[in-house]
C-alpha cells in the first residue's frame, strides 16, 4: 500500500512506496496532479496521505471533497496526516509578544496571520522583510532572525540561502511562459476599473495565498465529517504510524520543526 504526500512542493520521500504528488512538480520523483478534482487514485489504494501546509491554500468550500478522497483512498484503519499553520497558535503568540512589550516580533506574528490571505504580489510583506533583514544582518537583527526561524522554519542566517531563494523566486518570475502570461493577465487588467483591482487582483503565484486558517477544532470537525475517527494531535516528530519519516517531512536536519513553532499536527483514521 502506498503513502501519498499531497501538494509536496520540494519536499517528498523519493521511495517505491511513496507517491508524491503536486500541480507543478519540481523533480521527476513528483507526479502532476490537479488535487482540486478526483484524486488519480482508486478506492483504497493507500495505507497513508501525508499533507504538509497545503489545505490551507485550498478555497474553504472545496475542502470537505478533498477530505471526502483523501477518505475514499485510504484502506481502512488508513492514516490521514495534515500540517498547517495553527490560528490558535499565533493568535496567542500575537496577545503574548504584545503584552511583553515585544511589538517588532507582534507586528510579525501579524504578517504570519494575514500576509498571505490578502497579498497582492508574489511574496508579499513577507517577502520584502526577510530581503530587509537578510541585508541588514548583524548582532542587532540577530534575535529576529531566531525568531522568524522559530515561528516559521524560515532559516535566513545564511545570505547565501537567502541568495539562492531570491534566484529562484527570480528564475521562475523571469521564465517564457510566466512572462507572456503575466504579459496576457496585465493587459486584460486593463479593463477594469482601478479602484476594483487595487482591491480585489492579486498577482501572487500559484499556491501562494492562504484561503482558510484552521485551528484544532475546525480541522478536527471538518475530519470527522469526511468519515475521519480519532482525530488527534501530534507533534513534528511523532506519528501512529510506525515508520514515518518525520525527517525530511516535518523535521529539518538539525532535528527542528520543518516549518517552524507556527504549525499543528493532526492524524485521523479511517474506520477500519
Amino acid at each position: 500500500m502506498r503513502k501519498i504526500n499531497l501538494g509536496c512542493g520540494p519536499v517528498f520521500v523519493d521511495a517505491p512506496d511513496w507517491l508524491n504528488l503536486d500541480f507543478v512538480p519540481c523533480s521527476p520523483s513528483v507526479r502532476q496532479a490537479n488535487l482540486l478534482e478526483t484524486l488519480p487514485l482508486a478506492d483504497h489504494s493507500a495505507s497513508m496521505v501525508y499533507s504538509s501546509h497545503f489545505l490551507e491554500h485550498v478555497p474553504r468550500n472545496l475542502v470537505p471533497g478533498l477530505l471526502r478522497e483523501c477518505w475514499r483512498v485510504l484502506q481502512p484503519g488508513g492514516i490521514v496526516r495534515l500540517v498547517v499553520p495553527d490560528l490558535e497558535n499565533m493568535v496567542r503568540e500575537y496577545l503574548s509578544m504584545r503584552e511583553a512589550g515585544e511589538h517588532e516580533k507582534a507586528d510579525f506574528v501579524v504578517l504570519e496571520i494575514i500576509d498571505q490571505c490578502v497579498r497582492r504580489d508574489s511574496g508579499g510583506e513577507l517577502a520584502r522583510l526577510y530581503r530587509h533583514v537578510t541585508s541588514h544582518a548583524d548582532h542587532s537583527t540577530a534575535p529576529m532572525i531566531e525568531y522568524i526561524r522559530e515561528r516559521t522554519g524560515e532559516n535566513l542566517c545564511s545570505s547565501v540561502d537567502a541568495g539562492r531563494r531570491v534566484r529562484n523566486l527570480r528564475s521562475l518570475s523571469t521564465s517564457m511562459r510566466s512572462r507572456i502570461e503575466r504579459s496576457w493577465i496585465n493587459f486584460c487588467l486593463r479593463a477594469l476599473p482601478a479602484a476594483f483591482r487595487a482591491q480585489n487582483v492579486s498577482l501572487s503565484t500559484v499556491g501562494e495565498n492562504h484561503h482558510w486558517l484552521w485551528d484544532f477544532h475546525q480541522l478536527k470537525t471538518a475530519l470527522e465529517a469526511a468519515g475521519f475517527v480519532d482525530v488527534q494531535r501530534c507533534s513534528a516528530n511523532s506519528s501512529v504510524v510506525a515508520d514515518f519519516p518525520v525527517h525530511p517531512l516535518d523535521v529539518d536536519a538539525q532535528g527542528l520543526p520543518r516549518k517552524g513553532a507556527e504549525s499543528i499536527y493532526l492524524e485521523a483514521r479511517k474506520l477500519a
